[in-house]
């Protein structure tokens, strides 16, 4: 059953990755930490400004930190939902 739930979440972060396009605005689960500073919150919306397929298969989106405005890579399962320009998506 966990292989199969973790199945699952691998397929949802590579179709949410494809999905979202740079411009998209994301927002998160959860408050994002590095070192001990919250340098993203959950809530608010973070534009992606790109993304990177790595060799060893790791997918992130790159978004601005407001409070530090340092560059943040995500990883797209960290995502509860984004929208497009043109229309809203909502993913829980």
């Amino acid at each position: 059953m966990y292989d199969q739930d973790q199945s699952e979440l691998i397929l949802e972060a590579d179709f949410l990755w494809r999905e979202i396009r740079v411009g998209d605005e994301i927002y998160l689960d959860a408050d994002f930490y590095s070192s001990n500073r919250r340098l993203l919150c959950r809530g608010a919306p973070y534009q992606v400004l790109a993304k990177i397929d790595k060799t060893c298969g790791a997918q992130e989106l790159i978004v601005q930190s407001y409070q530090t405005h340092e560059l943040v890579a995500v990883s797209p399962f960290l995502v509860c939902s984004y929208e497009s320009p043109e229309q809203p998506i909502l993913i829980s």
